[in-house]
């Protein structure tokens, strides 16, 4: 059961394929803020997988975070997401991100619970 205080945390060792210059979204090789991200969506995505019924999954429908501190190549940063609300199908997550020299990335990130097949199929119409 996905209930508010569930925490998990994910880390990544920084790498040049991780960089603001290897995304795309800046010019200088420290982690890149949409990786930073990609991250927080892995870790809250991974958090609350084990207690979906079969069939279902989440989707990431809102990022509010900061990106406060440069994580330079072979730096290592953890991703913690805590689940602080649950609202029906809505899932609210604290989230901080550090490395050895402190805060990395701190905010909110929301997911939905979604049927797979149904979610598909809406989003495939779009094609029709």
């Amino acid at each position: 059961m996905i209930v508010p205080g569930l925490v998990f945390e994910k880390r990544l060792a920084v790498e040049e394929k991780d960089t603001a210059l290897s995304w795309g979204s800046g010019t200088l090789p420290v982690l890149a803020t949409p990786r930073m991200i990609l991250l927080v969506e892995e870790a809250a995505s991974a958090a609350v997988a084990p207690y979906l019924p079969e069939g279902d999954t989440t989707v990431g429908t809102l990022v509010d975070i900061r990106h406060v501190s440069a994580s330079p190549v072979g730096t290592e940063v953890l991703c913690r997401v805590t689940v602080t609300e649950v609202d029906r199908a809505r899932i609210r997550f604290a989230v901080s991100v550090t490395d050895a020299f402190g805060d990395v990335g701190t905010g909110f990130h929301e997911r939905f619970i979604v049927h797979s097949d149904k979610f598909m199929a809406k989003a495939e119409a779009k094609l029709r």
